[in-house]
């Protein structure tokens, strides 16, 4: 009776929702077969197969029927070319699909069943055959029905035997309903093995996603957002390279930087997040600059507040499965601080979704709960630290105090509380009684653990010299290293930061670690690992870089300046644009925000060679009577106006406004005639905009710069003549 009045409810909803939304299917009012069947309750008791909860199956007695027999109808409407009644047909299947996904804790359960037995019953051959009709509304809602049932098993078939179909489908990336539908069949592809993700790529459907990027259309964003975090966590390394080749990275900046949606700039961020995690490519994600939108987008977050909003959602209420969530543990364990944000943050986020379900011991069987106390201990990020914890709570774990940072000025009661917390409680009394403190802890050996301490069991000295080594990763070593040696280890490889108290210690520094052999690194530093010494050697043997104190840094090719309410989407997308073509492009971001943000902001105007205005609706109303001065718009055009930059105003859905209205140290800026954008050829105004940008010679000077070349030749023109 709970799940046939949890139906009924549902219907009602879903009933007034199809009613003013045209973002659905058309549902026929004659589908009411599943809530009859649902709301009997006299029914024999029937017997429950294999692998399917009890209450599962009370759901699929009555549901399986009304699938089966819309599958029935779908294939006889397409046999009769019956186009209406195929539609029909389609919305029926749909419709039962999403009311199973929406049940309250089996709802996973009983949604795969059935989208398994679409497919056993012939209806995922059919949906791929109806791709290819010439009916384009037949296609559409077919393509929408595919989106919604592709589990696991149905992946499989797709990649097996519809392949060709969706990348077909792909090559119409000028058709915005369509769109919808395959960016979230993409979105699903992804994630089913490396080589379907390689095969994806190689036909075309990487290039469709960065095209959709451009765009404005939320679900289609959504998509595409999903489906790259996907391509970048399950395509492995290879996919991955090819995302930066083709400028992914770069791409996913005007999604991290969108303010509509959370769920957009949570999945941009999770995918360049992964990127960066790839010490191969790291420094082509960093320097894209969307990695610097990670950690300040995270802290902004509520993980209760993004649980709900995905509990929301049909295809996510259900949260992640175990082997989705494991995924999230290497950026965990990881060395970058935006890797341990975003994955803390989304177990967190998984803890409030399974705690729902009573599903929390999913945590300890993929590992999670071992890293995130590590986190807790040792992490000195407030944000990643406080998630940490939180997610522990929620868990019902014991949360392990934070381990103070300066191990070597440990005292023995620190180090048997570091002992306590990994686990080796039972050897506290022998390290009290050898009174070992934070510097001898650091240069403990494993010939120390087996005669010393009476480690006997090799794996248990292997385990505590692993605990060691994370200690001596996250350690402090000011007190001792006044040359930062730890620093210099960490830009060679941060897992080599563990070796900083044994150079120290050895008398190392940054002038004299150029002198090192093979020999003292082992003996005198400690350093037992062969290939480790020979990075550090290599290193220290490469010439360092002259710094030049005095000489000002170079300033951008192009300043943007936008208003946040309206334009931060162009902005963005202007950004991308110009950076793909060789610019170096200043926006601001919530990041500069914790610095001195106005001596900053004016700084980067003034040393830029461009200045382009995003003029977007309203852009300039909070400048009318702003006689001080306060607003930033109108101190950025100020600055730009007073150092004669090249001004090159950019409108979208702008108004031009009354120049009375507007204070007189800006009012020049309006004798500019702006370049309108247009979303549908933004090719063809990015065109526009190069012409009349002043180019940087080093930029006219480089192998790939015909483009840079055509922009140089009117360099001199006013802006003025556009129109």
């Amino acid at each position: 009776m709970l799940f046939s009045l949890t139906l009924f409810l549902w219907r009602i909803y879903r009933h007034f929702s199809i009613m003013f939304s045209s973002d659905r299917l058309t549902v026929p009012e004659y589908v009411s077969r599943l809530q009859r069947g649902r709301s009997g309750s006299g029914a024999d008791p029937r017997a429950v197969s294999p692998g399917i909860h009890a209450d599962a199956q009370v759901v699929l007695d009555t549901s399986l029927p009304a699938l089966r027999s819309s599958i029935q109808t779908l294939k006889l409407a397409k046999e009769t070319s019956d186009s209406d009644e195929t539609r029909r047909a389609i919305a029926e299947i749909y419709q039962l699909v999403e009311e199973a996904w929406v049940l309250p804790g089996v709802g996973r359960q009983v949604a795969e069943e059935m989208c398994k037995r679409i497919r056993l019953e012939g209806g995922l051959e059919l949906l791929l055959q109806l791709q290819q009709t010439p009916a384009v509304e037949i296609t559409y809602e077919s393509a929408k029905l595919l989106e919604q049932i592709l589990v696991s098993e149905n992946r499989d078939f797709i990649a097996r035997m519809g392949l060709g179909v969706i990348l077909n489908l792909t090559r119409h990336q000028e058709d915005a309903q369509l769109a919808r539908s395959v960016s979230g069949i993409l979105e699903h592809m992804f994630k089913h093995t490396e080589e379907t993700s390689v095969h994806l790529i190689k036909n075309g459907a990487l290039d469709a996603l960065l095209f959709w990027c451009r765009g404005t259309d939320p679900t289609v964003l959504r998509h595409c957002a999903v489906a790259l975090a996907n391509c970048a966590m399950y395509g492995g390394h290879r996919c991955q390279r090819w995302m930066i080749e083709k400028q992914a990275a770069e791409w996913l900046f005007p999604l991290a930087f969108s303010k509509e949606d959370e769920l957009i700039r949570f999945h941009a961020c999770l995918a360049v997040t992964v990127l960066a995690a790839n010490r191969e490519i790291e420094k082509e994600v960093v320097k894209s600059g969307t990695l610097e939108l990670v950690e300040p987008f995270i802290a902004s977050l509520d993980p209760d507040d993004f649980a709900r909003s995905l509990l929301d959602r049909t295809d996510s209420m259900q949260g992640r499965t175990a082997s989705d969530l494991q995924h999230f543990l290497p950026l965990l364990d990881g060395s970058r601080l935006e890797g341990q944000c975003i994955a803390a943050f989304y177990l967190c986020v998984e803890t409030s979704i399974k705690s729902r379900q009573r599903n929390t011991k999913i945590f300890h069987e993929i590992g999670a709960v071992q890293s995130l106390k590590r986190i807790a201990m040792y992490c000195t990020n407030g944000t990643v630290c406080s998630l940490a914890k939180r997610a522990l709570k929620m868990m019902g774990e014991e949360v392990p105090r934070r381990v103070l940072s300066s191990v070597p000025n440990w005292k023995t009661c620190e180090v048997q509380r570091w002992l306590q917390q990994v686990g080796f409680s039972v050897f506290c009394d022998r390290f009290q009684e050898l009174q070992v403190d934070g510097d001898l802890l650091l240069n403990i050996s494993e010939q120390d653990l087996s005669s010393d301490v009476g480690m006997t069991a090799g794996l248990s000295r292997k385990r505590f010299l692993r605990d060691l080594r994370v200690l001596k990763t996250y350690a402090n070593y000011s007190t001792c290293d006044p040359n930062n040696m730890a620093d210099w280890l960490a830009a060679v490889d941060p897992r080599f930061r563990q070796y900083t108290y044994g150079l120290v210690q050895s008398g190392v520094d940054r002038n004299n670690i150029q002198c090192l052999t093979d020999q003292q690194l082992e003996q005198d530093c400690h350093v037992l690992n062969g290939v480790h010494r020979a990075k550090i050697l290599n290193a220290s043997r490469r010439p360092t870089k002259p710094c030049h104190t005095d000489a000002q840094p170079a300033g951008p090719d192009v300043f943007i300046s936008y208003r946040r309410t309206t334009g931060s989407q162009l902005a963005s997308l202007l950004k991308v644009h110009l950076q793909v073509r060789g610019f170096s492009v200043f926006i601001d971001v919530e990041k500069l925000e914790a610095g001195k943000f106005e001596d900053k902001l004016i700084q980067s105007v003034q040393r830029a060679r461009n200045f382009i205005l995003v003029l977007s609706a309203n852009a300039l109303d909070k400048c009318m009577g702003d006689t001080a001065m306060k607003d930033w718009v109108h101190k950025e055009i100020v600055t730009a106006l007073a150092g004669k930059k090249n001004i090159v105003p950019v409108t979208d859905n702008f108004t031009w406004p009354d120049p009375k209205s507007l204070p007189e140290d800006m009012r020049s800026i309006l004798n500019f005639n702006g370049i309108k954008w247009s979303h549908e050829y933004q090719e063809a105004s990015i065109e526009k905009i190069l012409r009349f940008l002043k180019v940087n010679q080093d930029l006219l000077d480089a192998p790939n710069s015909a483009e840079g070349q055509k922009k140089n030749k009117k360099n001199d023109e006013s802006v003025k003549e556009v129109k």
